[in-house]
């Protein structure tokens, strides 16, 4: 996708992949949209860092993707195994956010001080952007229209846990 809009850099392109799963039934991890990823990166792409943290197991969710992006010619770093996630980002030639608990990804996300130095990577360096399922919704203008729970205490939002409920 490329177009222009606000916060946009100068002379370049938004270049977005938003993907709603990562797997369909009967197929592999990333399987149905290979082809996208691989024409959508292209060639000038080495490696990519990938953002797990919509899991929780995050080493077991970095194998599989780094099995998959390897198939495809691509190298690829996942941000959780950094010593500095910031500046990991600031590095990346490309930037995968899989899917998974989108709450858990969006704390995650805050938590490390990554929003604001994606959406530069993103909307002002032109880095490329995939993500699936979560890793899109955090893309857009509001994660609203998520199915997920969540999962994760939000002192924000403390009417979503309940205590002590009875139905009578």
């Amino acid at each position: 996708m490329e177009g222009a809009g606000p916060g946009r850099g100068m002379g370049c392109p938004r270049r977005l992949l938003l993907v709603s799963n990562s797997t369909l039934h009967g197929g592999g991890y990333l399987g149905h949209c290979q082809q996208h990823i691989q024409s959508f990166l292209g060639g000038k792409v080495k490696r990519v860092l990938f953002v797990p943290y919509a899991l929780h197991d995050r080493d077991a969710y970095a194998r599989t993707a780094r099995e998959k992006f390897e198939s495809l010619g691509y190298g690829l770093d996942s941000i959780h195994e950094s010593c500095d996630p910031v500046e990991a980002v600031r590095k990346s030639e490309a930037i995968f956010i899989g899917g998974g608990n989108t709450f858990r990804l969006l704390k995650a996300l805050y938590d490390n001080s990554l929003i604001q130095e994606i959406r530069k990577r993103v909307l002002e360096d032109g880095v490329p952007y995939m993500g699936s399922s979560a890793g899109t919704n955090v893309a857009t203008v509001s994660i609203n229209t998520t199915n997920d729970m969540p999962i994760l205490l939000n002192p924000l939002l403390p009417f979503l846990f309940w205590e002590n409920v009875s139905i009578a």
